[in-house]
């Protein structure tokens, strides 16, 4: 009979170190995951104060990004470089639009980046404007286009954008545009055309975008 009792006690003292073990270990084992968590990304659902992108959106744009951020937008999107030119502190980044489709909400309207070339300007190396001028082999955007292609590139900016139009086109293509600011260092550069510049304020969606503008020679 003693050694029933013996071997019960045993098996019982067995069963509480595995029991005391286990709760021991638990808390080390998700401490260990915390901290490999820390080293990983930490997936989660998006702040409600992010906006949501359409499904196969490529990244957007926004003044003030810095250079290394809009050329991973460039090369992502099969932008070609053209010339590049420094005066003081500022930079302009002449560029070929890769043709990508971007999709301009609140409704969705679907815009292709062609038509132009792209002159980028940064001011210590950040962005603040954007200058487009057709290409001629491809057709030129008209002014609804370009305007949902403001939006649809700075879908959480209010931007303003001027641009000229030749009175005598039907089609009404843009002439030249210039998006956000242009440095005084290359203002030369804008109006070779003796057209008068049309302005228009983008806001951001689900504001609609504005077709109606006021132009002036003067702007």
């Amino acid at each position: 009979m003693a050694i029933r009792v013996n071997f019960c006690i045993s098996i019982g003292m067995a069963i509480a170190t595995s029991l005391f073990s286990a709760i021991a270990i638990t808390p080390a084992a998700r401490s260990n995951d915390a901290g490999n968590q820390k080293l990983g990304t930490v997936r989660a659902l998006p702040s409600l104060q992010t906006r949501a992108h359409p499904p196969l959106q490529p990244d957007t744009l926004h003044l003030g990004m810095l250079e290394p951020q809009f050329f991973k937008y460039a090369q992502d999107n099969n932008w070609a470089a053209i010339a590049t030119i420094h005066r003081d502190e500022y930079t302009m980044h002449q560029l070929q639009p890769g043709g990508e489709g971007l999709y301009a909400l609140p409704d969705r309207n679907l815009v292709y980046v062609r038509g132009f070339t792209a002159n980028i300007y940064f001011e210590s190396d950040r962005l603040v404007g954007i200058r487009l001028t057709p290409d001629n082999r491809d057709r030129a955007l008209t002014a609804p286009e370009l305007l949902m292609l403001v939006r649809a590139w700075f879908p959480d900016d209010v931007l303003s954008v001027i641009y000229q139009v030749a009175p005598s086109d039907p089609r009404k293509s843009i002439v030249e545009t210039l998006i956000g600011t242009i440095p005084k260092a290359f203002e030369q550069d804008l109006g070779k055309v003796s057209l008068p510049f049309c302005r228009v304020i983008v806001f951001p969606s689900p504001v609609p975008v504005n077709t109606l503008s006021t132009c002036n020679l003067n702007i």
